[in-house]
């Protein structure tokens, strides 16, 4: 049986695409009210967002693959405007959700009542979240953003701080999410 069952295919399927629908709608809101924080560094390229949030709750109520579909529909909505800032985008916000599923694969899902693994998978995914995002900037950023390799060398620093902010507020954000709907729906903790 896989770590994360659902009884009913019908409840994965409604689930993910709330989510999905819900990350859509996060996107546009933060983009059209012009809410996202910019990052004092980079403030006009780097900003944070919510979007991570509801894909790692498709994670951690539904399973890989809903996370998976719900990052999917995230960029899709991303990929309207841009489509290189909507693979990057992919790339960070699913480095995220695999850092926390690595974590929840080795500990399982019961153990996620636990502080201590809701802090080992936020370390890992922000962990998982950097490494990809500095290999992932080193090569595309030169490709989609005509930058020179030195630059990016230069900012892949700032680039990783970034990241590594923007991963806590996604897992972490989604976490506690989670633990709050435990909290109002106990029939979804994992038996």
């Amino acid at each position: 049986m896989s770590l994360f069952y659902v009884k009913r295919k019908s409840v994965f399927i409604a689930g993910t695409a709330l989510l999905g629908a819900i990350a859509a709608i996060l996107d546009w809101t933060f983009k059209l009210a012009n809410l996202k924080i910019p990052f004092p560094p980079l403030m006009t390229e780097l900003k944070f967002d919510l979007l991570g949030i509801p894909m790692v709750l498709a994670l951690v109520l539904f399973g890989l693959a809903s996370g998976i579909i719900t990052c999917s529909i995230g960029a899709a909505s991303i990929a309207v405007r841009g489509p290189p800032n909507a693979l990057l985008k992919f790339l960070a916000e699913l480095s995220t959700i695999l850092g926390i599923y690595l974590i929840l694969r080795i500990k399982g899902l019961k153990s996620l009542d636990s502080q201590r693994t809701k802090l080992l998978g936020t370390g890992s995914s922000i962990t998982v979240r950097v490494m990809v995002m500095t290999v992932a900037n080193f090569l595309l950023l030169p490709l989609f953003f005509s930058r020179a390799f030195e630059a990016v060398l230069v900012l892949l620093p700032v680039y990783a701080v970034f990241n590594m902010l923007q991963g806590a507020l996604s897992a972490l954000g989604g976490l506690l999410v989670y633990e709050a709907i435990l909290l109002r729906l106990p029939s979804l903790r994992p038996a």
